[in-house]
Order: C-alpha cells, then structure tokens, then sequence
C-alpha cells in the first residue's frame, strides 16, 4: 500500500476579500506557508486524523454510508452524520473533502487510512489556513481515488467542503488560489464564479507581506454572516428595484448605484428586509432576530471593490514606478474602510493601517488594509523590501503586534 502526500499554500488577499461572494474581482497572492496531507492505508476499517496535538478516528462503515452519490448529496450526507457522531470541527475539514473527491472520482467505498496533517500556515489569522487544508487534503485524496481533477473544479470541491460539510460560509476565491495560484506572483480572479486571470508578477521595488494582528478571525463568526447577508439583500433589493435582474451585486454600475441606494435604508433589520420583499436567495446568507444589516454599504462595497481591484491590475502589469506603489496603497486604504463600513474593522487592525499611513511613502510604506473575512486576522502591507524589514521593530515602538511577517 503507497503512502501519497501533497500540499496547497496559504494566501494573503491583496484586494477583493469579502467581495468575492458579490462576483467582483480579487486581487490574491499565495504565500510561502503550506499544508502537507500524508494519507497512509492501513487495514483497520478506520480513517484516523492526525494533526499535531489532535486527532480524531472515524468507522469507514459510517463514511461509506454517505457515498454513492453526487458530490452535493454526499456533502449533505457527511454533514449530517459528523454532526450526529460529535467529529470535532477540524476533522470535518479533512474527512469532507476527502469523501467529496472521492464522489467525484465515483468511489462508493472507501478503505481505512492515518491521515496526518502538518503545516506552517497560521490558523485564524485570515490567510487562508482552511483552504490550504481543504486543498491539500483534496490533491492527496484525487491521487488516492485515481482520476486526476481539473485545479478550478478541485476548488469548488474544497469550498463545497467548507459551506456544507464544515458549515461555514466562505467564497470560492481562497480554494481557488491556492489550488490555481504560483509562487511569487499575484493571481487576479473574477468570482462569477471562477474566471482565473493571468498571474501578475510583483514589480522589482515592492514587497507585499502579511503583518499579523495576533487577533483570530474566522469566516464562522457573526460579523463576516451579518456583512454577507446585508450583501445578498442588497442584491435582492437591486433585482427588485431596478427591474433588470443582476447575477452578482458587483454588476452594478453608477447610475445602477444611484438608483439602488436613493431606496435602499443604510441599516436594515431582518423584519425590515422580509417586509420589504428583500430576503436573500443566497442559502448561506441566514437572517437573524436583533441584527441590523448594514445593506447600503454592503452594495457600496461590492461594486467599488470590483473596480480597485480592476485598477489595481492595470498598476500592477504596467512599468512601475513611486506614484504608481503610493496609487496602489490608496486602493489598498480605500478597501479598509469599505470593511470598516460593513462591520468587519477591529479595533487593532484599525491602529495598524493608521501606523502605515503615518509613516507614509517617505518611509517606504505605501498602505494597508485588513485581509481576508477582517475582524481581526491580518494586515496586508505595500512596501519597499528595505522599509519592510523595519516594520516589526517600528510596530514594537507603538506597542502593536511585532512577530514575524507573513511572505
């Protein structure tokens, strides 16, 4: 019996993040930190899941219970019964995949494995630590079922395995680059759902880092669900309102804009959307009693993100100069405060840009913004490579986070 092995990195999201479920553009860069799976057979009709200082085991009486059928009917299937048997939730992450590659390979039974789990991708802190696993966990199993998968369709395996199995509810954009993306260069992909741009490399006198926060975040948390669903009403408002249906909320253009927002309240609570007519298609998207949804914002998010990071673009794949890395930081400021705007800012995060934009161009850093689902996480920085460098140390003297960056 072979031993297979494989691995997927982890991610800083330059431009984009929560954009990607409103089918904008997004800016991604996949960092050095990976996620090795090793599945190992073994007799025992057992797959037993190690992962540092965790493990959990799982009867294939009760995995092969959920196969025989297509991938989504098995996610619904897995979901179910980890639940009822109490499989911890980082668990879910690996057996979901697996079962989810494997109905996709036509698999109805599976035999018994040790699967372990190592990785240098840091967990909760917004670079995509869930997706490198997903991935990872996804390459090794297509090796072990047989047929080689498509990178692009592996990623929706990976997000399936994430939203229904797992219950949390991502985007496609972190499977998508970590599964498609290559090292050292920017992956521009447009999330409606999976067109995949050409990679862009980063210009000669520009450094792109993670600074982290020190601060978790997760995508399972109530900030990241409460701006989700005010972005899914605001799409639900625009079809209604505007008479000419949108597939995603980043097709809005101005006057679309315009006319959506002159009636569309800033802040909306769930009775105030279903009486309006707006709840949300979006099966992920859950209305819920004292939220109030921040809907105007959420709308002007979505399409104001799609077009930086369409800028952002055309900076990145011309000559490069000053100016040109101090417009970028502009976008990358400009995106921070549209996550502030929909409740995804905290209050450490918030104190790290401001010291980006302190220092400013003059001291080679040209700007900042919280990464990922926000609420903490990490904080992509632009910057020379030499200034960079400085950033724990500058950081330290203002008492934020000084640890290592994230390359």
């Amino acid at each position: 019996m072979t031993t297979i092995s494989a691995s997927a990195p982890g991610r800083l999201d330059v431009l984009g993040g929560v954009a990607d479920y409103s089918g904008a553009w997004v800016l991604e860069l996949p960092i050095a930190a990976r996620t090795t799976v090793t599945i190992e057979p073994i007799v025992e009709a057992r797959w037993v899941i190690v992962s540092q200082a965790r493990q959990a085991d799982i009867d294939t009486a009760a995995l092969n219970a959920c196969l025989g059928a297509a991938p989504d009917r098995v996610a619904v299937a897995a979901h179910l019964t980890l639940h009822r048997l109490g499989i911890d939730p980082w668990a879910r992450y690996v057996i979901g995949s697996l079962l989810l590659v494997a109905a996709e390979s036509g698999v109805a039974r599976v035999g018994g494995a040790r699967i372990t789990v190592t990785s240098t991708v840091p967990e909760g802190m917004g670079v995509s630590s869930s997706a490198a696993l997903e991935v990872a966990v996804a390459r090794a199993g297509a090796t072990w079922f047989g047929p080689e998968i498509d990178p692009v369709r592996l990623a929706h395996l990976a997000q399936r395995a994430e939203n229904v199995v797992v219950g949390a509810p991502c985007g496609l954009m972190d499977q998508l680059t970590v599964s498609c993306g290559i090292a050292g260069a920017l992956l521009p992909i447009l999330c409606r759902p999976d067109l995949v741009g050409a990679p862009l490399p980063i210009p000669a006198g520009l450094a792109i880092a993670g600074w982290p926060s020190g601060h978790r975040h997760t995508v399972a948390g109530s900030p990241y669900g409460r701006a989700r669903t005010a972005a899914f009403t605001a799409l639900a408002a625009a079809n209604s309102l505007l008479g000419r249906p949108l597939a995603h909320l980043s097709e809005l253009d101005g006057a679309g804009f315009v006319a959506l927002v002159a009636e569309v309240p800033e802040v909306m609570t769930a009775t105030e959307i279903v009486a309006a007519g707006w709840t949300p298609s979006d099966p992920l998207s859950v209305l819920s009693a004292g939220e109030r949804y921040p809907v105007r914002a959420a709308a002007r998010f979505a399409a104001g993100e799609h077009g930086r990071v369409g800028r952002a673009c055309q900076l990145f794949a011309a000559p490069s100069d000053a100016d040109q890395f101090a417009e970028l930081g502009s976008l990358l400021r400009a995106s921070h405060d549209g996550y502030s705007s929909i409740g995804l800012d905290s209050p450490v995060t918030d104190a790290m840009v401001a010291l980006l934009d302190e220092l400013g161009p003059s001291a080679g850093f040209y700007g900042g913004r919280v990464s990922g689902g926000g609420s903490g996480g990490t904080v992509v920085v632009l910057a020379d490579p030499a200034a960079l460098d400085e950033l724990p140390v500058l950081a330290a003297q203002r008492g934020l986070p000084s640890g290592p960056l994230i390359r």
